[in-house]
């Protein structure tokens, strides 16, 4: 196996911005992480479960002589074939363990979005309040940038054992009232 790089990022950060205008306020906040790579799950298995039988990149492998021009997955033997030579597995173990299962671990996320109004005062003070404000809140949007290899799969919880879920997209309405 060759060395490909620190799983570990070795750049993290964030940064975010607020926008203010009048009442309202919008703040945007992102993280990043760069510098480590990923190896990506193997696709051959000498047996299958129900999680993993048909992952969604056998669509795009090797099925008619010629598809090697345009496809580096390579092909699924039938049983007779497998049956005949059981060593053909370590030639599916060389495609999952090769350099083409390497993808880069970068990625840029927006966190977070905001938009709150803060209403003013000569609004509020006739029902004896002395701040109101309404925020929306988006949090875990979206990924801007990760590698393609990873085909939507979020870097961060990447080879988490299967049963990890990435943190889901959370909306929140708050109403603050200070009377």
């Amino acid at each position: 196996m060759k060395y490909e790089g620190p799983t570990d990022p070795t750049i993290t950060g964030s940064f975010g911005n607020v926008f203010a205008y009048k009442g309202f306020k919008l703040n945007v906040f992102m993280t990043y992480s760069f510098g480590n790579v990923v190896r990506l799950n193997p696709y051959f298995n000498y047996k299958y479960s129900d999680l993993s039988a048909m992952p969604r990149e056998f669509k795009n492998r090797w099925t008619l002589s010629g598809d090697e021009a345009k496809t580096n997955i390579p092909a699924i033997l039938s049983n007779p074939q497998y049956e005949a030579n059981r060593t053909l597995y370590k030639a599916y173990n060389a495609y999952n363990y090769s350099t083409e299962r390497i993808a880069k671990g970068d990625f840029i996320r927006m966190k977070e979005i905001s938009l709150s109004y803060e209403f003013p005062k000569s609004w509020i003070s006739a029902a004896k309040i002395s701040n109101l404000s309404l925020k929306l809140q988006a949090t875990n949007l979206f990924l801007i940038y990760a590698d393609k290899k990873l085909n939507g799969q979020d870097p961060e919880f990447f080879n988490t054992g299967g049963v990890a879920s990435p943190v889901p997209r959370q909306f929140t309405l708050t109403l603050r009232l200070g009377l």
